[in-house]
């Protein structure tokens, strides 16, 4: 099996250990109107290729550089059957929340059908639905469990910034055996003002992982980190897989008192993170799936 990566480094490079992969070479270039060229170098004949593509950062263009990738493969003769997202842009958008809105992740995931791709191997996307509004088998990979082991830190308590997002919360307790539960969450459609909600949690002297899919703002998880102090817990993590961190959002973090925010390789980092954020290694959780034929 070869890899097509157009990953974080750091990911691409422990895929290729991992799995066995051989990296397929390929060209890439901007025409001066600011389209897309690419062109495959290696041999790909009568080979399988996964395609391996993170669609942060400038998503757009990434969709656009994913599609063009799989047509150049199948135009020598390669099979492409598995295609890897290890974060999954425009999956928010799963639904109609006002009218004249589109779903967003059926529009630029439904299209790999033309292609005859047949699995999408993900992590953690937003969406619960993907695979029925893409048409394709959808493999969902959780990495809360996994990331709080490699980080080595021990936990009595994992919550869920929001009821939506309870499955996480659940999946990583149940691999601790620890109690779990979730806040209560209301983020405005038109505004997109987010409010937390406190609840009585028993948490006081306990070590609390919060766990979710994306940190952006890190507005959420610093709302969740106050409300968890304030109900005496002795120190809170931050388990999230994907983070689009800015230098706006390390600072919230920090303020918060947040002790060690636990993320993923999934997206290329975009700025140095300070020390109190640990970043973990996909590739051997990835390969368990990229196995499985599909």
């Amino acid at each position: 099996m070869l890899l097509l990566s157009g990953v974080a480094e750091s990911l691409s490079h422990g895929l290729q250990k991992s799995c066995g992969l051989e990296i397929v070479s390929s060209h890439h270039k901007l025409f001066p109107d600011g389209e897309q060229y690419i062109r495959i170098l290696s041999e790909v004949r009568d080979r399988d290729v996964v395609v391996a593509q993170s669609m942060y950062p400038n998503q757009d263009s990434k969709a656009v550089e994913l599609y063009l990738a799989i047509e150049a493969l199948q135009g020598l003769q390669a099979t492409v059957s598995t295609v890897l997202i290890p974060y999954m842009a425009y999956a928010r958008q799963d639904k109609r929340f006002l009218k004249g809105e589109p779903i967003s992740v059926k529009a630029i995931y439904a299209p790999l059908r033309l292609f005859n791709v047949k699995r999408l191997v993900v992590v953690d996307t937003h969406s619960h639905d993907v695979s029925a509004l893409v048409g394709i088998e959808v493999v969902n990979i959780l990495p809360h469990a996994y990331a709080i082991k490699k980080a080595g830190i021990s936990v009595d308590f994992i919550l869920s910034p929001d009821r939506g997002a309870l499955h996480r919360a659940e999946s990583a307790a149940k691999a601790f055996g620890v109690s779990f539960d979730y806040l209560d969450k209301f983020r405005d459609r038109v505004t997109g003002e987010i409010k937390v909600s406190p609840k009585d949690l028993d948490v006081r002297n306990a070590n609390v992982a919060i766990v979710d899919d994306i940190i952006s703002t890190g507005g959420t998880i610093a709302k969740a980190c106050q409300i968890l102090y304030d109900l005496g817990a002795n120190k809170v993590y931050a388990v999230v897989s994907h983070a689009l961190l800015s230098e706006k959002s390390i600072e919230v973090l920090s303020k918060a008192g947040l002790t060690k925010l636990i993320t993923t390789n999934s997206v290329k980092r975009q700025i140095n993170l300070p020390e109190w954020v640990l970043e973990v290694d996909l590739s051997e959780l990835i390969c368990n799936e990229l196995r499985r034929a599909p």
